[in-house]
C-alpha cells in the first residue's frame, strides 16, 4: 500500500500568557442549533459561531492548541486527542471571549476524538447521519487555525471523498485512519478538533488530518464513530467504554490487494495480546462480518456498533474463516487506553 505523508492538525504555541477563566459566560444560551437546507450561508456561519470553541492544553513543553464543537446538553465538547496535550490542564476558548476550564472525560486516541466537558453554558449542535453525505455537497469548516486570535475561521468547500483510508505514523507506530471524509475546505494546524459542517447546521465529522504539500485535501472523523459512544457517555454515569483489541482495515481495502476475497467486513491484520478475542478462535486474517448480530460492512460500522455496548456485555461476533462463517462468544474487556469517566 502507497504510504501518504500527512500531519496532524495541531499547532503548538509557547505563550507567556494565560487565557484562563474559571467563571461561566453568561451570554451563551443551551439550545440546539439547526436549519433547512436552504439556509443563506452568512446567517448559518452567524448561528453555529457560538457553538465552536478553541480549545489549549498546557504542559512542560508549551502550550497545544486546536479547536472543538459543542454536541450536547451539558457542554459535551467533541474535538481531536492530539489536542489534549495535558488532561489536567485544558482551556476551552469560548466565543464571546472568556475562557472556561473544561474536564477531560473520554480520550482515544487510536481514533483520536477527545470529549472534553466545558464549563460553561453552551448552544449544540446535532450530529449528522454520516450515512447520507455525499460527494460534491457543500461543507465549512469552522475553527482555530494558527492561534487563538484566528477563534472562529470559517472556510468553505465541498465533500470531496468519502471513506477514505490513510496509514499514519503516531508515537505508538504506525495506525489506520479509515472511513474519513475527504473535503476541501481549507484548514490549518490548529483547526484540529473543529467541525465540518453541512447545509443544516450538522456536524458531519471532526477536522483532523490534512496532506503534508497537498492543497485541498483535508480529512474529517465522520460523525457515525462518535454518535454511540456520545450517547452513552451523556445518559450513563458509569458507561465504561468496551473494546475488543482488533487492529485491521476494511476487507474491501484488503480485497483489493488479494488479502481476502471478501469486500464487506472487517480484515483482521493483528489481535492485541489483552483483546478478549483470544480466546475466541478468532485469528489474523479472518474477517469480521456480524457484531451482536449487527451486519458489519467497514470499521466504522464495527466501531459505531461496540460503542452501543459496555465494557463486560457478552456479545457474539461473526466471521469468515477460510472461507468458513464462524460464529463466537465474547466478553467486552475496558480498553486500559480511554479515559470514559464523568
Amino acid at each position: 500500500m502507497k504510504k501518504v505523508v500527512i500531519f496532524a492538525l495541531c499547532c503548538v504555541l509557547f505563550v507567556g500568557c494565560s487565557f484562563f477563566s474559571d467563571g461561566k459566560n453568561t451570554s451563551l444560551k443551551e439550545e440546539f442549533i439547526s436549519f433547512s437546507d436552504t439556509t443563506y450561508v452568512p446567517q448559518l456561519a452567524e448561528a453555529v459561531a457560538p457553538a465552536v470553541v478553541g480549545i489549549s492544553s498546557t504542559d512542560s513543553d508549551g502550550t497545544a492548541v486546536g479547536s472543538g464543537v459543542c454536541v450536547a446538553s451539558g457542554g459535551y465538547v467533541l474535538t481531536n486527542s492530539h489536542v489534549i496535550s495535558n488532561p489536567s490542564n485544558i482551556s476551552v476558548h469560548l466565543y464571546g471571549g472568556d475562557s472556561v476550564k473544561g474536564v477531560l472525560v473520554f480520550d482515544d486516541s487510536a481514533q483520536d476524538i477527545a470529549v472534553v466537558r466545558a464549563n460553561a453554558t453552551l448552544p449544540y449542535l446535532k450530529l449528522a447521519d454520516t450515512d447520507s453525505v455525499m460527494v460534491g455537497e457543500d461543507v465549512l469548516a469552522v475553527g482555530t487555525p494558527l492561534s487563538l486570535t484566528l477563534k472562529h475561521t470559517f472556510t468553505k468547500g465541498i465533500v470531496s471523498a468519502l471513506n477514505r483510508t490513510i496509514r499514519v505514523n503516531t508515537y505508538a507506530g504506525e495506525a489506520y485512519m479509515q472511513n474519513l471524509i475527504q473535503h476541501d475546505a481549507s484548514i490549518n494546524p490548529g483547526n484540529s478538533g473543529g467541525p465540518l459542517i453541512n447545509a443544516k447546521g450538522e456536524v458531519v465529522g471532526i477536522n483532523t488530518l490534512k496532506i503534508s504539500g497537498g492543497e485541498g485535501i483535508g480529512f474529517a472523523i465522520p460523525s457515525k464513530s462518535i454518535q454511540s459512544l456520545l450517547s452513552n457517555l451523556i445518559k450513563n454515569d458509569d458507561y465504561v467504554a468496551p473494546y475488543i483489541g482488533v487492529y485491521g482495515y476494511d476487507s474491501e481495502i484488503a480485497c483489493y490487494y488479494g488479502d481476502t476475497h471478501l469486500s464487506n467486513g472487517v480484515y483482521i491484520l493483528d489481535i492485541s495480546p489483552s483483546s478478549p478475542l483470544k480466546t475466541s478462535g478468532i485469528k489474523q486474517g479472518d474477517v469480521i462480518t456480524k457484531f451482536n448480530g449487527k451486519k458489519i460492512t467497514n470499521m466504522l460500522d464495527l466501531r459505531d456498533e461496540l460503542f452501543k455496548t459496555n465494557a463486560g456485555d457478552e456479545i457474539k461476533i461473526g466471521f469468515v474463516q477460510g472461507g468458513i462463517y464462524k460464529e463466537s462468544y465474547i466478553n467486552l474487556a475496558t480498553n486500559p487506553n480511554i479515559i470514559s469517566k464523568q
